[in-house]
C-alpha cells in the first residue's frame, strides 16, 4: 500500500483566521449555551474572537462548530456563522478582491492568496462554458467538523459575490459535497438558488459573463500595494510551507480538472524537468504527491456524501470507476464501497 501522508504537514500546523466565524459565539449564547466554556474545552483561549486577525488552528475550528452543532441542535450552525461574513472579514485578501479591476480578476486573486488568511483549504475558481464556478476544498479529508467549515466558507463566498458583482447578480446553483442538514431553510434563504446535497464538490456556480464586469470603487493603487503585501508575505513564508503550497496548488488545479506535471510546474514558474529535479530534492515524486492530492479528495467525497463511484472517479480525473477502485484500494487497502461504509461521516 502506497503511503499517501509522506511530507505533509500536520494540519495542526494550519491556521486560519477567526474573521469568517466571528459570529459563532454570540450564536452560542443566543441559544443559551455558555460559549466561553464551549470554546475552552476545544483548548482555545476565549478572547481569540475578541479581534478577527487573531488566528486559530484550522483543526480546533472544525472542532468547535462540531460540538456548537452537537450543543444547540443546530445542524448549519457553519452557514449561520458566516451569513454576514463579507470582504472586510478576510482582511487584507478581501481589501485585495474588492480593489481588483474585474470580477474575474479578483477571483483570480482569491485563489492564489486565500491560503495567507486560510491554510486549511484550497478555493478554486474556473469556468464550465457558460458557468463559472468558484470551490472550497478542505485540504484534511478527516477533519472533524469539516462540513460546518465547508457550510460557512460558502456562505461567505455568495457575500463577496455579490459584493464585488453588485447589484442584480444572482447565484445558479450551490453545490455541497456532504448530506443534507434535516432543515435546510436556511440554505435556501441565504444563496437564494438551488442547492444540492450529495454533489462531487463544494461549490457556487454563476454565469460566466459576469467575469468581466468592472468592480465598482476598485482602486488600482491601493490594489498594487496590496499586492505586494500578500507577495512579501509569501516570501517570508516560502520555507515553511513550501510542500504544503505544492499540494494546495495540487489540490486547485485537481478540482479544476487541469492537473498535469507540466500544469503544476508551470504555476511555480518552472519547466516539468526542473520541477521534478525539485521535488526529488525534497525527497518526493509528483505521482508521489498526486496520490496524497487524490486520496484526500477521495475519501472526502466518501466520508461526507452519498455521490457516486463513477462520479468521484470523474472528479479525480480517473478514466472510469474500475481505474479508480483500483488506485483507492492500493491506497487503503480497501474498495471504496467497503471504506465508504467504515468511514461514513453521519452529520
Amino acid at each position: 500500500m502506497t503511503s499517501t501522508r509522506r511530507g505533509r504537514p500536520p494540519i495542526s500546523n494550519r491556521v486560519i483566521r477567526v474573521g469568517g466565524a466571528i459570529a459563532l459565539p454570540a450564536i452560542l449564547r443566543g441559544r443559551g449555551i455558555d460559549a466561553d466554556a464551549l470554546i475552552t474545552q476545544v483548548g482555545l483561549p476565549v478572547a481569540v474572537f475578541d479581534h478577527p486577525d487573531n488566528v486559530i488552528p484550522f483543526a480546533k475550528l472544525g472542532e468547535l462548530t462540531h460540538l456548537a452543532a452537537e450543543r444547540t441542535g443546530l445542524s448549519d450552525i457553519g452557514l449561520r456563522a458566516c451569513m454576514q461574513t463579507g470582504l472586510v472579514m478576510l482582511g487584507t485578501v478581501g481589501y485585495l478582491v474588492g480593489n481588483s479591476a474585474t470580477v474575474g480578476a479578483g477571483l483570480a486573486s482569491l485563489q492564489s492568496y486565500l491560503h495567507l488568511h486560510d491554510e486549511g483549504a484550497a478555493p478554486y475558481f474556473h469556468r464550465e462554458g457558460s458557468l463559472a464556478v468558484l470551490g472550497y476544498e478542505v485540504l484534511e479529508p478527516d477533519l472533524v467538523g469539516a462540513e460546518q467549515i465547508v457550510f460557512g466558507a460558502l456562505a461567505i463566498a455568495a457575500n463577496l459575490l455579490r459584493e464585488i458583482c453588485g447589484v442584480g447578480f444572482a447565484l445558479l446553483e450551490v453545490n455541497f459535497a456532504y448530506r443534507a442538514p434535516s432543515d435546510t431553510s436556511a440554505f435556501s434563504a441565504h444563496f437564494a438558488a438551488p442547492v444540492r446535497f450529495d454533489a462531487d464538490r463544494n461549490a457556487v456556480v454563476f454565469d460566466a459573463a459576469i467575469l468581466g464586469r468592472p468592480i465598482a470603487g476598485a482602486n488600482a493603487l491601493f490594489h498594487d500595494f496590496l499586492t505586494s503585501q500578500v507577495r512579501e508575505k509569501e516570501r517570508l513564508g516560502e520555507g515553511r510551507v513550501a510542500r504544503d503550497r505544492i499540494q494546495r496548488v495540487m489540490r486547485t488545479l485537481l478540482a479544476t480538472a487541469c492537473i498535469s506535471q507540466d500544469e503544476v510546474a508551470r504555476a511555480f514558474g518552472m519547466n516539468r524537468r526542473t520541477f521534478a529535479r525539485r521535488l526529488q530534492e525534497n525527497g518526493t515524486t509528483f505521482r508521489e504527491l498526486l496520490d496524497a492530492v487524490r486520496f484526500d479528495a477521495a475519501r472526502g467525497l466518501l466520508r461526507g456524501s452519498v455521490v457516486s463511484l463513477e462520479d468521484v472517479a470523474n472528479r479525480l480525473g480517473y478514466a472510469d470507476a474500475t481505474a479508480f477502485a483500483r488506485a483507492f484500494r492500493r491506497w487503503s487497502g480497501a474498495s471504496p464501497a467497503v471504506w465508504r461504509r467504515k468511514n461514513v461521516a453521519l452529520i
